[in-house]
Formats: C-alpha cells, structure tokens, sequence
C-alpha cells in the first residue's frame, strides 16, 4: 500500500471510531482513552488531564514549541426521536486529522527539528473546554498553535483550504429583576417586570457600535408572571444572546448592556442582577501562523487550492489560548469539505478526501513553523 493509501485508511479508521462513539461535553472519557491508547502505542508521549477528559500528546526532542489543538466533544441532538450525542459539528474528523499528524510525525520523530505537541481538549461546544486546558499551561511554551476545521460547502467549498478563520466573540447574560407583585387594577403601585425588560430590549437595540464591525444584541429569554392575569408581576428573569467580529465591538456591547440595566433600575426602583455566561472571545489571528498555513496549502496542494481568510459570525473556544498567552502564534485551518445541510445539523455528511489534504497541509505547516522556531531561537541568542 502506498503512503497516501495507508494515510486514507488510518484516517477513515480513526474517524469511524470516533463518529460511531461520540461522547457529549466534559464527558469525552472512553474518547480521550481510545486516542491516548492509540497514540501511546506509537511511542508517543501522553500527558492526561486530572480534573476533566482530555491530554497532551508529545513527539520529538526538547519542549514543544508547534502544537495541535482538537476538540473532542459531541453535540447532544434529536435524531429520530432520540436525543443522542452526534458529532455533527465535525470534531471526530478535527480529531482524525491531528491524530494522523502526530501519528506520521512519531513515524519520523528522529528527524524532526524540535518537539511538537497536540492538546485533545474537551467541551468546545460549552464554549470553555479550552478556557479549562489553557489554566493548566499546557500551551504556555509554545511558539505555534494550529487548529483546524471543516466549513460549509457555500462557506467554502471543496477542496480549497483557508490559512484562518476568524471567528466572532459570543457572550450569554441572564438577568434577574427583582421586585414585588401587584394588582392589575393598580399598576402605579410598582413596576412590571415584563415592562422592564422590554425597556432593556429596546436599550440594548441602541448601542452604539462600530456599524463597520458586525454584531448583534438581542433578547432571547423572557419569564415573568404566572396563571392570574391580574397579577402585575415585580419578578422575571430575562436571558441575552450577544455577538461581535471583535473583541473591542464585544466590549461596546457589554458595557452597554450595564449601563441600560443601572439606567431601568434607577427609573423603576426594581433591582437587576446580570449574570454573564459562556464568554468566547473572538480570534486573534497571528499573522506568522496564517502565513505559515497559506504557504502549505500552496506548497502541499498548489496555488489554486488556497483561499482568503474566513470570517464568520460562529465562534470557537479555540482563542482563549491566545487570550492566555497573547504572543503566542495561533491559527485554525479552514477545510473546504462540502459539509451539508450544514454544521450542527443532526444528519451532517462531509467530503472525506478533505481529511487526507488537510493532514497534509498541517504535516507542512509543522515543519515550516519548527523550522521559524529554530530560526528565532537561533537569532535570539
């Protein structure tokens, strides 16, 4: 069997058994064992996590300096009336991909020009899994950190590739108002919880942002009042969705949404509470790390195969690493697979030939990043 063949077959048979076991956040145990044995058993060094699923993965000599990122997790979905854990948003193939690498990296470990690390992580999907792995330091040495993904087909169609994707900030609120129930027949009595959140709604609709810079604030939970509709209720709970492209825009939009709530809770006397979830911050794209992927799309497959840099309104926990260590290189892979109807969607299917071009742009970029790592090392002295 030629090397491309043996790489097609160990790529489909790591991706058949993830996609045919796939396990839901924080819960990627027999996940993390299957690829830990895998790898292990290649020689390659395993370093696991103690407090949640997961571990680092470590070929060569000396502290790594290029590293991998997968993400692990499956989405819980309905499917045929079952609710059921899916890798509908194409973990198991980020997963396939990196494995693949570290595997045909060990292969030639001897001849490698410095150490080179991957970081299985869990709960992307909660949009913390690495915000968790990044605590640990598990990226604070290295120089490079490469991800990768697929991408819708009208996002990005096969078999073109993307040296980066930058993805946009995303940040839940929940808010709680707090006052007292009143009769319907006297409403000067005291404030209505529906109607301050309303007021919210409306204020946040007039931030202020940079119309240059793509974002969006919008009320997406209301609860207030119960079964006696003549009963103005003080009490409700209310839940925001907040994006932005930017860090800054995100910023803007925050802020904001705290300085309409202290504005309604001074007017109404009722007491607002905001409680700020899953924050994801947008990407810092490093521009060595995007340079080095477009060079090995273009060297791997040809010129005609590289595209721009993707920009979307999704977001991904990858660049808490880059918040962690802000010097530190960082870029995600966009990989044209043809992905339909589209991630997420419970019944996703993929071009799979897009696996095989994307180890070999990865392969590349890790050389060519060890190589820029030898290279400033060398300069620094």
């Amino acid at each position: 069997m030629t090397g491309d063949g043996l790489r097609r077959r160990r790529i489909h048979e790591i991706w058949t058994q993830l996609h045919n076991h796939p396990e839901p956040s924080m819960q990627e145990f027999a996940t993390a064992d299957y690829l830990a044995e895998l790898l292990g058993g290649a020689g390659i060094r395993i370093t696991r996590f103690a407090s949640f699923p997961g571990f680092t993965a470590d070929v060569g000599e000396g502290e790594p300096r290029v590293g991998f990122r997968a993400d692990m997790d499956a989405l819980q979905q309905v499917v045929e009336e079952t609710t059921k854990a899916v890798h509908s948003c194409g973990h198991d193939a980020n997963m396939a991909v990196v494995a693949t690498v570290m595997l045909e990296l060990a292969e030639k470990a001897e001849r490698l020009e410095g150490a080179v690390r991957a970081v299985f992580q869990p709960a992307e999907e909660l949009g913390n899994g690495a915000e968790l792995v990044a605590r640990l330091g598990v990226t604070d040495g290295l120089e490079y950190l490469f991800g990768v993904h697929l991408r819708p087909q009208n996002e990005l169609p096969a078999p073109c590739l993307a040296p980066s994707i930058s993805h946009g900030a995303c940040l839940f609120a929940v808010g709680t108002i707090t006052g007292e129930d009143h009769h319907g027949a006297r409403p000067h009595l005291g404030a209505n919880a529906v109607d301050i959140a309303l007021e919210i709604s409306a204020g946040v609709q007039r931030l202020k942002v940079d119309p240059q810079i793509p974002s969006s604030a919008k009320m997406t939970m209301l609860r207030a009042g119960g079964e006696n509709l003549n009963v103005i209720p003080g009490n409700g709970t209310f839940g925001l969705d907040l994006r932005a492209q930017t860090n800054e825009a995100m910023s803007v939009l925050r802020d904001g949404l705290v300085r309409v709530c202290r504005s309604v809770e001074a007017s109404t006397g009722s007491t607002i509470e905001l409680d700020f979830r899953d924050e994801v911050p947008a990407a810092v794209i490093g521009i060595q790390a995007e340079e080095i992927l477009a060079q090995a799309i273009t060297t791997t497959l040809g010129s005609e195969y590289l595209r721009p840099r993707v920009v979307t309104s999704g977001s991904d926990d990858f660049h808490f690493y880059t918040r962690r260590s802000p010097s530190l290189q960082a870029s995600m892979l966009a990989v044209g697979a043809n992905v339909q109807p589209g991630l997420h969607h419970p019944r996703m299917s993929f071009d799979h030939s897009a696996l095989d071009r994307a180890v070999g742009v990865i392969l590349e970029a890790s050389q060519l990043a060890l190589a820029s790592s030898k290279t400033s090392v060398v300069s620094t002295d």
